[in-house]
């Protein structure tokens, strides 16, 4: 008799939690960052969030990082995180 093997779809947790990072009061002031990950009408999307956004709340400025694509994880996070002070990403196809 032959038998059949059952894999789970459920990905392994290696990394652990992580607390979320402390929201902001406002956004009046801060440099907003779009972190743009390349699918087709992303930046669109996020450039008409920063724009509603900076109806109500008078922001600094904005600074635009280029993701190679989706699903590779952006070089040099770090660094962009002391630029800015909120993120903006979104995924929109």
């Amino acid at each position: 008799m032959s038998s059949i093997t059952v894999l789970s779809p459920l990905g392994i947790n290696r990394a652990g939690s992580q607390p979320l990072a402390p929201r902001l009061r406002s956004l009046d002031g801060v440099t907003l960052g779009i972190l743009n990950n390349n699918k087709p009408n992303s930046l669109e999307l996020q450039q008409r969030v920063v724009e509603l956004l900076g109806k109500s709340h008078p922001v600094a400025g904005t600074v635009t990082k280029q993701k190679p694509n989706a699903a590779i994880g952006a070089d040099g996070l770090d660094a962009y995180a002391k630029e800015v002070g909120a993120v903006i990403t979104a995924i929109s196809d």
